[in-house]
């Protein structure tokens, strides 16, 4: 329990530092960008996130699980240079769509300014905080992920503040966050490292990877696209508003990104013998955290993101609301998902339940969107959460069913002498 102890402080403080490199500049950047550069802004940071989703291609799913249960040193280096190769690929494609994309939801306000944070987000799939998660590595997380991004949102407070250019944060999000990736890549999967090992061709790479890429695709089509469907039909007030509560969840979300992290390498320990007591605890831990998060996000949501955003953007209290459902099953689902199922090599159980949370979420999004209803939108996204939740909460339970029954019927361990 002391090492759960340690994995949860480690693990939440450098995913909150993460989270609060954004709300540093964020709050200045709604000043500086107005009403109707809000919205395209928080655009350009969503499609950033479904971009960087692209970059990862599936790596921040599998990624994990591969290196917790890796056995040396050598066996990780390879794991990451394979990752290396193919996020280098992968970004070829994701960043030039990832900005035209930008271009053509955002309006003519603060568009380039858009479509340039759009394309820093995007590099961020280059991040290696999923193989720190895996290694259960909290300080690699914390200096090779977090704390670039804290520097770049400190340093870019002044200089936004004072020459009312929000390009300075796209830049020094950039200029931070790329060297420290490449300098956990040479300290970890340089050619000492690996030794004689050889990487698989990068073909067979992106091929084993396709399953949880589109996993991880179809989750974030329902996840990150809500603030382009409001931007697209709403107007601009309304889609500022929305953006508002959306960034408000999304920061939020870093706890439940927090508190799977901790739990991961701690419950797929191949070395503990009563791996159920773990999952137990993870899947009690997650339903509590989603509890209190939705609950604080409902109640406090229009008041803080008045006083953080200014109160011409304050989200509405239906969004919050609704926000602070979709918090709950998010949080819930998350261990089914992380511990369990995917682990298990489940992927088909998770790819029904994302596609058909993506069905239910987007087309309630975009009715809500064409509708001019902002509630609605936000509908959308708690309607896919709970989806989700729904499709996978049978078969995550049948599989601790049969762990339990498997060590039930075990024999018992043979003496030792």
């Amino acid at each position: 329990m002391r090492s759960l102890m340690l994995r949860l402080a480690g693990f939440t403080g450098a995913p909150i530092l993460s989270a609060l490199a954004p709300f540093i500049i964020l709050p200045v950047v709604s000043r500086v960008v107005g009403d109707d550069g809000w919205a395209n802004f928080s655009a350009g940071q969503s499609i950033g996130i479904l971009g960087m989703v692209g970059v990862l291609f599936g790596w921040g799913i599998v990624g994990p699980v591969r290196v917790a249960r890796a056995t040396d040193v050598r066996e990780r280096a390879l794991i990451l240079h394979e990752s290396i190769r193919s996020r280098l690929v992968t970004s070829l494609i994701a960043v030039p769509v990832a900005a035209v994309a930008t271009y053509l939801v955002c309006g003519p306000s603060y568009r380039w300014e858009s479509v340039f944070v759009a394309v820093a987000m995007t590099l961020g799939g280059l991040t290696p905080a999923w193989f720190c998660i895996g290694q259960g590595n909290p300080r690699g997380l914390m200096w090779f992920d977090a704390l670039p991004k804290l520097a770049a949102s400190l340093l870019a407070l002044p200089l936004v503040g004072l020459t009312g250019q929000v390009a300075w944060y796209p830049a020094l999000l950039l200029a931070f966050t790329l060297p420290a990736f490449a300098i956990h890549a040479r300290l970890t999967a340089h050619g000492d490292a690996l030794g004689d090992a050889r990487p698989r061709g990068l073909l067979t790479v992106l091929r084993t990877l396709v399953p949880t890429a589109t996993i991880d695709a179809t989750a974030n089509a329902y996840g990150s696209t809500a603030i382009p469907i409001a931007t697209a039909g709403l107007a601009a007030s309304e889609a500022s508003s929305f953006a508002s509560a959306d960034r408000a969840y999304r920061v939020a979300v870093m706890a439940v990104i927090a508190c799977g992290n901790a739990f991961q390498a701690w419950v797929l320990d191949p070395a503990d013998p009563d791996p159920l007591r773990r999952h137990r605890i993870a899947i009690v831990a997650h339903a509590g955290l989603g509890l209190v998060g939705g609950a604080a996000l409902a109640l406090l949501g229009p008041w803080a993101t008045g006083l953080l955003f200014g109160e011409a953007v304050a989200a509405e209290p239906v969004p919050c609301l609704l926000f602070g459902v979709a918090f709950f099953f998010l949080s819930a689902t998350t261990p089914l998902i992380r511990n369990v199922l995917i682990p298990a090599q489940r992927y088909r159980y998770v790819f029904i339940a994302t596609l058909a949370a993506a069905a239910v979420g987007i087309v309630t999004m975009i009715t809500g969107s064409s509708l001019g209803s902002p509630s609605i939108v936000a509908l959308g996204v708690a309607a896919s959460e709970a989806t989700s939740f729904a499709v996978l909460v049978g078969p995550g339970i049948g599989m601790l069913i049969a762990l339990a029954r498997e060590r039930d019927v075990s024999p018992p361990a043979a003496p030792t002498t």
